[in-house]
């Protein structure tokens, strides 16, 4: 057992404020400090942090923090040294200056927790390092990316695995939202952890009403909700193209709205989280790249324009609703064509045997590798250019792409998520200027400060929407002026790869054919599941995702669009709207906000009703009064 000089209660009231923790947030904090391997399954917003943080204040030495998201770690440190706890994270983005400054504050006492992905113990050097410092105990957020055959797996979590033989004596706390019965086993498995302490926390969500609602015309129905419905909303999107198309239609409609996709330059996302962050009204139309690690509590609504892959990434995004308690609304917008078309692209990504075997073996003939070869070092390596070579659907190359990289076969290096672009001539230079490749220099002249100075990120899709141009087009230009020395172009989709084990083609077929199918297969049942929860109109919403992750015995919510259509709550009553109305004259969005709970149809309804009984008055252009 692990000595303490001070109460964790103490350190929860100086450095958070609060008297008492929420259950069972102080058994997990005395299970680390009893230096015992302890997993946690807690709900979004249910105060996960909070368990790691206290024991690293109390205890010796330095807590280690596993994050697979960076700005997940960077806002916990920020709230961390506000509140005068020393934190800090090592990350590419630091200098090996400031790397070694960091290491040596871990040493003599200067930092309590250090945050780090998962992937920096890829590096012995780091490694190393570990061994001079004195670790307290083990921090794993995320856990659930340990698992190969869970939704979100990441490769570079199996190699948490050497914690346990580098720190055998020292507690592992893995803690994770989304997590079946299935994946909370295989977590403890591959982390080696020994007779773990468990907590499970309900994951209902009291204040949170999930509602499927049926939508032909989605950005119509969309816009009558978020007139129904104020307050910062997310509209979470497929594509990069879909949030801009989504944000420029809502701002056409007269909302604030902005759009967000992981492949905006940094400073570009820090301004909009920031706006967001601090706007009780703004929307943001983003793919799945918003939400984690931001700390906005205040978000009223998260609306899906169509299911995602599956039920953990939904209850992950969803989940983002409502975490300061009170009532918010996760609303899926739902279409008749969204489940023919899902089912239908994820077959034609998926790759048949044969498709598989020959992908891989051109991969390698794409590089002259032979048979029982291993290329050395790093290559550079078009996707576009491969596929293009050899005929290959796109999607089938990135779904085998993915899963090697997976399994160890390869590694793709990302060197930068933007593409960079420097202009190499003066501005008088410019020729022809009316020409499509004159307009995208101009374009990049006009609104890229500094380009003409340093490479400067930029995105494609912002260019190729702001011309009319196809994003492949604008490319293409980039390109030609980059080999007619007019700027220096990185593409952002030029990638290396490097080959991890030498080239088998019988282990190929023989292993890793089998492995992904049944990982396709699992995929399959997830997708399944998903499009189950969305058609089904028979049970509480709130008590199908509870179940899916192993909480059998639960209630109905009363607060779903299922309860909400078994109270026949769809429309107040007269009476009521008479009463609100009674206290000042409304306009039809104060009234629908008002009566936010109940279908927007039957608000309408009780109001024709009221004018026709002429208990109400109406005078335009829009006003309500008795």
């Amino acid at each position: 057992m692990y000595q303490m000089s001070v109460d964790p209660k103490q350190i929860l009231k100086k450095h958070w404020g609060y008297d008492e923790f929420l259950p069972p947030q102080g058994e997990i904090i005395q299970s680390i400090l009893d230096g015992k391997d302890t997993f946690a399954l807690l709900p979004t917003s249910g105060g996960k942090s909070i368990t790691f943080q206290v024991p690293a204040i109390v205890l010796d030495g330095v807590c280690l923090v596993i994050s697979p998201l960076i700005a997940l770690m960077k806002d916990q440190i920020k709230n961390l040294k506000k509140i005068g706890v020393k934190a800090e994270t090592i990350s590419s983005e630091l200098s090996m200056q400031d790397i070694q400054i960091i290491l040596d504050n871990c040493r003599f006492g200067g930092v309590k927790l250090l945050y780090i992905s998962p992937e920096r113990l890829n590096s012995q050097e780091f490694l190393n390092h570990l061994n001079s410092i004195n670790i307290s105990f083990i921090a794993i957020d995320e856990a659930h990316c340990i698992s190969e055959w869970g939704h979100d797996f990441r490769p570079a979590y199996l190699e948490l695995k050497k914690l346990k033989e580098i720190y055998p004596e020292k507690p592992i706390l893995a803690l994770t939202a989304t997590a079946t019965p299935y994946i909370q086993n295989e977590i403890i498995q591959n982390l080696h952890m020994q007779n773990p302490v468990i907590f499970k926390r309900s994951l209902q969500r009291k204040n949170l009403a999930y509602r499927v609602q049926y939508a032909e015309d989605k950005l119509s129905e969309l816009t009558q909700l978020l007139h129904q419905l104020p307050g910062s909303s997310i509209v979470f999107c497929r594509t990069r193209k879909e949030t801009y198309e989504v944000a420029m239609f809502l701002k056409k409609m007269g909302f604030d709205a902005d759009f967000y996709h992981a492949r905006l330059s940094t400073e570009e996302k820090n301004k909009k989280q920031k706006h967001f962050i601090q706007s009780n009204q703004q929307i943001l139309a983003s793919t799945n790249a918003f939400g984690m690690g931001i700390d906005k509590p205040d978000v009223r609504n998260v609306f899906h324009l169509s299911p995602p892959a599956s039920i953990e990434s939904y209850f992950q995004e969803v989940g983002r609703a409502g975490r300061d308690g009170k009532s918010a609304r996760g609303i899926m917008l739902y279409s008749s064509l969204d489940k023919k078309n899902t089912f239908k692209q994820f077959r034609s990504f998926l790759p048949n045997k044969k498709e598989f075997l020959e992908i891989i073996r051109k991969l390698y003939n794409y590089f002259t590798i032979g048979e029982f070869e291993k290329l050395e070092g790093q290559k550079a390596f078009s996707e576009r250019k491969f596929r293009e070579q050899y005929k290959f659907s796109k999607g089938k190359v990135k779904e085998i792409l993915r899963f090697l990289e997976q399994q160890k076969i390869i590694e793709i290096h990302h060197s930068q998520h933007d593409s960079l672009v420097k202009i190499l001539i003066e501005n008088r230079n410019f020729q022809d200027e009316n020409s499509n490749k004159g307009k995208v220099l101009s374009f990049l002249a006009r609104n890229y400060g500094g380009i003409f100075n340093d490479a400067t990120p930029i995105d494609e899709l912002y260019i190729s929407r702001h011309l009319q141009l196809s994003s492949s087009f604008v490319k293409e230009k980039l390109h030609q002026l980059q080999d007619t020395e007019t700027i220096f172009y990185r593409d952002a989709a030029i990638i290396k790869i490097s080959f991890l084990a030498a080239r088998d083609d019988n282990f190929a077929k023989v292993s890793l054919y089998p492995k992904f199918e049944n990982l396709q297969r699992i995929k399959w049942q997830r997708l399944n599941a998903m499009y189950f929860y969305a058609e089904d109109e028979n049970q509480c919403k709130s008590r199908m995702l509870l179940r899916y992750f192993g909480e059998k015995k639960t209630q109905n919510c009363g607060i779903c669009s299922y309860c909400k259509s078994q109270l026949f709550q769809t429309k107040p009553k007269e009476s009521d709207v008479l009463n609100y109305l009674s206290s000042g004259n409304r306009v039809s969005e104060e009234i629908f906000s008002y009566f936010a709970d109940y279908e927007h149809e039957g608000v309408i309804d009780v109001l024709q009703n009221l004018l026709d009984e002429e208990k109400i008055k109406f005078k335009l252009p829009n006003l309500y009064f008795v």
